[in-house]
């Protein structure tokens, strides 16, 4: 592929923000991208604006927080990840982060969030309380059994019922973080990454905790609320085996949103799967 002149990004960058259709984007575009097909116009725009300019753009706030002092707010620091996704507002790139890859879904879901200008965490609250009616009713049927599967992951009556049978499925937060120190670690990690649990029996804090860990690095802790049940489970002789994984891609988190996206309350999570000995 040719070089595309550096006056041609700002429009298409600016069309691709704004949620122009693939179609419109090609019939718009394709002169300047020397593209022939849609197909090869999506290409292009994945490797130029997705992926090149995305990453340039997060690297210039970077370095003026660092060497000007002046750090990047609101949707200012929100647009790495608003070019990476092609959508036009934070809750719409936090919408995209969480699996929902139709950029007009994720934006007409972030249109219906309460709070003018969310955080991460606030946004990922609204949708914890959202019903299963309410969520059907704002988005898509396929976008709502994705949130709604999620919901359910994470309700407490999911994660109790797994833990009692020693059998099943479900996600909860990862806690202490901040207090781990291992923000920069975990900035490089990605969904599904393989975790452990161990049981943090000298914690004098709490005689339930139970760490997380990555191939021996201390991350934080289990959610107190779901390690209290969960702690008697692998306590117990009969104790199922434990599969953990990260649910959030931190790594994505961090390039996009900043390293301090991670310190939020609830954003990290965990996926855990419990089977019978």
């Amino acid at each position: 592929m040719r070089k595309v002149a550096a006056s041609a990004l700002v429009p298409l960058a600016t069309d691709w923000i704004a949620g122009i259709p693939a179609t419109d984007l090609h019939h718009t575009h394709h002169g300047n991208l020397l593209t022939r097909d849609i197909t090869a116009t999506t290409s292009a725009i994945d490797r130029i604006i997705v992926q090149d300019l995305a990453w340039v753009v997060s690297a210039i706030l970077q370095l003026l927080e660092l060497r000007r002092g002046i750090p990047a707010e609101g949707s200012l620091a929100a647009l790495p990840a608003m070019i990476k996704y092609g959508v036009g507002t934070p809750a719409a790139c936090y919408a995209s982060s969480i699996g929902i890859h139709d950029r007009a879904t994720a934006t007409a879901l972030a249109a219906h969030c309460p709070y003018s200008e969310p955080s991460f965490g606030q946004f990922l609250d609204w949708l914890s309380q959202l019903t299963a009616d309410e969520i059907t009713t704002l988005t898509d049927p396929d976008t709502a059994r994705l949130l709604i599967h999620s919901t359910e992951r994470r309700s407490p009556r999911t994660a109790q019922a797994a833990i009692l049978s020693g059998h099943g499925t479900f996600t909860c937060p990862l806690r202490g973080a901040r207090h781990a120190g291992t923000t920069a670690y975990l900035a490089q990690l990605t969904a599904r990454t393989p975790l452990d649990l161990v049981r943090d029996h000298s914690n004098q804090a709490d005689p339930n905790a139970i760490q997380v860990r990555h191939q021996g690095v201390f991350l934080g802790w289990v959610a107190r609320e779901i390690a209290r049940p969960l702690a008697l489970a692998l306590d117990d002789d009969a104790a199922p085996h434990v599969h953990a994984q990260l649910t959030t891609d931190a790594r994505l988190i961090a390039e996009q949103m900043g390293p301090d996206q991670l310190h939020v309350h609830d954003v990290l999570t965990l996926t855990i799967t419990l089977t019978p000995q």
